[in-house]
C-alpha cells in the first residue's frame, strides 16, 4: 500500500466538497418545491422546476473527473494521428502528463494508470512508422517536422521512467473496457485506506458527542485521550512506512518535491522541516543523509522570515545539534567533503559508505555557521537584559562556542585555511571582551554541563516536530512542551557521536585569544586581520596590559585607514580606543588616557561613536525609529 507522503496533494477535501455539494442539491429540490406550491405568482412555472427536479445534477468524484479528463485527451491524441498532425499531438502529450500528476495526487498512490501506460505505447508505435515512411517526413511542413523531431526527443526521455510498465503492457495488453475496469479496482484498494481513516474520525467524533455520560468511566479508566486532528494523523500515517520499502530515487523524488515547494502559499515551514527531518530517517547513503541534513538546517532558518525578530531559541538549538550531526558525518567518512563551488551532481549522493573516492555535496557549512552567530547576537539584542531569559541565553554561549570549535576543526582538516580563519574570528569576538573573571565562569559553566543536560534542552527544542506554535512571522505564540517518542522509522544510516559535545578552554583567556588570532593574522583577508587586530588591542587593555595595546595599534596602523572601514568595524576601533583610554588612566598614565578620548568627546557625539545610543538636544523630538534604534544599539553595547 502507497503512503501518502510519497505523492503529492490531498483529495479529502475535494471528496468532502463533493458531498456537500450532493447534500445541497437534495435539500434544494425539497426546498424549491415548496416554495413553489407556496407562491401563487410561481404556479405557472410549476411545470419548469418539476423538469429541473427530473434532470437532477449528477456529482461525480475527483477522480472519476479526472480519469475523464486524461481519457478525452487520448481520444484528441488519437484524431491527431488520424490527420498526422504532430503539433496538435506534442500540445495533448505535455497536457496529458499535467492530467497525470492530478490523478496520481487525486488516487494516493504512485502507480501509474493504464489509460496512460496504454497511450505511451500507442505514441511509441505510431513515431516509429512515421519515422520509417520517410516519404511523408519530407512531405511535412516545417513546424510539423519540427514538433515530430521535438515529440521523439520527449517521448524517449519521457518512457525511460515507464520501462517496466511498457513491457509489461507490451506482453500482456489488454482492451480499453478490462483497463478501466482493472483501474477502478486498482483505485478502490487505494481509496479504501482513505475510508478507513474517514470511518475513524467519524467514530471519534460520535464518540465526542458522549463524552459528558463516559466522562467519569474515563478518568476511573486512566484519563482523558487527547484527540488526534486530521494532519497529526496524515503525519503518523506517513512516518510508519516501512524505510525497507523506500528506495533512493524515492528519497531523492520527495526531497526535490520539498525544496520546489518553498515558498508557495500554504506550504507551513515547521511541517517542511518535520517532513525533511523525516527523511533523514530514511536516507540510504551517508551522503544523501548529509544532503537531507544541509536541507533541513535551511528550513529551520526559514522558520523565522523576519530580519527584525531573532529565530526562536528552541529552534536555534536544534539547528545547532543538526550541524553536529552534519560534522560527526563528515568525520565518520572522510570522503565525504562539503563544498559549493561545485556543480550539484543528482547521482553524487546515491554512492554508499563502501565508495572510496570523493563525494562531493553541496553545502557551506561555515555560512551555516556564521548564520548561528547572527541569530544568536540578534536575540541578545531583542531579549531585555533585565529579564532571567536572557541570563539563560548567555549559558548558550558554550553551545556555540563547541560548534565553532568543531568547524573550525573540520575546514582545518580539509586545508581550507581562509574559511578557519573566518571561524576563528567568530570565536574571537566571543570573547575578546570578557574579562578575566567572566571568562572562567564561563569555563567551568562548560565543564559543568554535561552532555545530557546539552541533550535534554534540544529534545525541549523539538519545535519542528509540531511542539511549538509558531505564527506566520516565526514569533512563538506557546511554550515546548517535552517529546517522549520520535515519529517515524528509526535511522537507516546510523551517525555516531565522533566530534565534542562540550568545548575545550585553557585556564587563561589570553592563551585562547594568542592562538586563535596567530591563526587569523596568517591566513586571513584584510578585514578579519584588522577585526581581530582591534579585539585583541581591547582584550590586552582589559587585562591592563597597556604598553602590549599601545603597540598593536602603533605598529597596525588601523587609525590612517579606519575611516574607509565598514561602519561595524568603525565602532570596534572605537571602542578599543576608550578601553584603550581607561587602561592608560586605570594605570595612572593621564596624558596617554587623555590622548586616546580627546577625539571621541570632541564632537560630542561619544555615544553615537560607541554605539550606545543616538544623543540628541534639549529641545529635540525623536521620531519612533529613533527610538527603537537606541534601544537596538543600548542592547548591543552591553555584548
Amino acid at each position: 500500500m502507497a503512503s501518502r507522503f510519497w505523492t503529492q496533494g490531498d483529495s479529502e477535501s475535494e471528496e468532502e466538497e463533493s458531498e456537500i455539494e450532493e447534500e445541497e442539491n437534495d435539500g434544494g429540490g425539497e426546498t424549491g418545491a415548496v416554495a413553489v406550491g407556496s407562491n401563487k405568482y410561481l404556479q405557472k412555472n410549476a411545470s419548469d422546476s418539476e423538469d429541473s427536479d427530473d434532470q437532477r445534477r449528477v456529482v461525480r468524484s475527483a477522480k472519476d473527473k479526472r480519469f475523464e479528463e486524461m481519457s478525452l485527451t487520448v481520444d484528441q491524441m488519437k484524431n491527431a494521428m488520424k490527420i498526422n498532425d504532430w503539433v496538435s499531438l506534442q500540445e495533448s502529450f505535455d497536457k496529458l502528463n499535467k492530467q497525470l500528476e492530478k490523478v496520481i495526487r487525486v488516487m494516493e498512490s504512485d502507480q501509474v494508470p493504464r489509460l496512460y501506460i496504454k497511450a505511451l505505447v500507442m505514441l511509441e508505435d505510431f513515431l516509429a512508422q512515421a519515422l520509417a515512411n520517410k516519404e511523408a517526413k519530407k512531405k511535412m511542413s516545417s513546424s510539423n517536422a519540427k514538433a515530430l523531431n521535438s515529440m521523439k526527443q520527449k517521448l524517449k526521455k519521457n518512457n525511460k521512467q515507464y520501462e517496466a510498465e511498457i513491457e509489461k503492457y507490451r506482453a500482456s495488453p489488454v482492451s480499453e473496457d478490462d483497463a478501466g475496469k482493472s483501474d477502478d479496482d486498482e483505485d478502490d484498494d487505494l481509496e479504501s485506506e482513505v475510508d478507513v481513516e474517514e470511518d475513524r474520525a467519524s467514530l471519534a467524533t460520535e464518540s465526542d458527542d458522549d463524552e459528558d455520560e463516559e466522562g467519569n468511566q474515563e478518568d476511573e479508566e486512566g484519563g482523558w485521550e487527547k484527540k488526534k486532528s486530521k494532519r497529526d494523523k496524515l503525519m503518523d500515517k506517513q512516518f510508519m512506512r516501512d524505510p525497507s520499502e523506500i528506495t533512493w530515487e524515492m528519497v531523492d523524488k520527495k526531497l526535490k518535491e520539498i525544496i520546489a515547494a518553498r515558498g508557495r502559499k500554504g506550504t507551513g515551514r515547521l511541517e517542511r522541516v518535520e517532513l525533511l527531518t523525516y527523511l533523514t530517517r530514511v536516507a540510504k547513503t551517508p551522503a544523501q543523509k548529509l544532503e537531507v541534513l544541509v536541507n533541513v538546517v535551511s528550513a529551520q532558518f526559514d522558520v523565522n522570515p523576519s530580519l527584525s525578530t531573532h529565530m526562536p531559541i528552541p529552534v536555534w538549538k536544534k539547528c545547532v545539534h543538526n550541524i553536529l550531526v552534519m560534522l560527526d558525518i563528515l568525520a565518520q567518512y572522510p570522503n565525504i567533503v562539503m563544498d559549493d563551488s561545485v556543480e550539484h551532481d543528482e547521482k553524487e549522493t546515491q554512492k554508499g559508505a563502501d565508495y572510496q573516492g570523493t563525494i562531493r555535496v553541496w553545502g557551506n557549512i561555515v555560512a551555516f555557521l556564521e548564520r548561528i552567530d547572527n541569530e544568536l547576537f540578534k536575540s541578545l539584542q531583542c531579549i531585555d537584559p533585565h529579564t532571567k531569559e536572557y541570563i539563560e541565553r548567555l549559558r548558550d554561549e558554550p553551545l556555540f562556542m563547541v560548534l565553532a570549535q568543531n568547524v573550525q576543526d573540520y575546514v582545518e582538516r580539509v586545508q581550507d585555511l581562509k574559511a578557519a580563519a573566518k571561524v576563528a574570528l567568530k570565536r574571537v569576538e566571543l570573547i575578546y571582551y570578557k574579562p578575566q573573571e567572566v571568562y572562567e565562569a564561563m569555563r567551568k559553566l562548560a565543564e559543568t554541563q554535561t552532555r545530557t543536560d546539552v541533550a535534554s534542552d534540544i529534545d525541549l527544542a523539538a519545535a519542528e516536530n509540531g511542539d511549538m506554535d509558531v505564527d506566520e512571522d516565526g514569533k512563538v505564540i506557546a511554550e515546548p512542551k517535552i517529546t517522549e517518542e520520535i515519529r517515524g522509522p528509526p535511522a537507516f544510516i546510523v551517525t555516531t557521536e565522533i566530534v565534542p559535545r562540550r568545548p575545550t578552554f585553557p585556564e587563561h583567556s589570553r592563551s585562547l585569544m594568542d592562538s586563535l588570532v596567530s591563526l587569523i593574522y596568517k591566513h586571513g583577508d584584510e578585514r578579519t586581520k584588522a577585526r581581530a587586530m582591534l579585539c585583541d588591542i581591547y582584550h590586552h587593555a582589559i587585562l591592563d596590559q597597556f604598553s602590549m595595546a599601545r603597540d598593536l595599534l602603533l605598529m597596525s596602523h588601523l587609525q590612517d585607514g579606519v575611516q574607509h572601514m565598514d561602519i561595524s568595524t568603525q565602532i570596534l576601533f572605537n571602542r578599543a580606543m576608550a578601553q584603550l583610554g581607561l587602561c592608560a588612566f586605570r594605570a595612572s598614565l593621564i596624558s596617554e588616557a587623555h590622548g586616546c578620548l580627546s577625539d571621541l568627546y570632541a564632537g560630542g557625539r561619544v555615544k553615537e561613536l560607541l554605539a550606545q545610543g543616538v544623543q540628541q538636544s534639549r529641545y529635540h523630538e525623536k521620531t519612533p525609529e529613533q527610538v527603537s534604534l537606541k534601544t537596538i544599539i543600548s542592547s548591543s553595547s552591553g555584548i
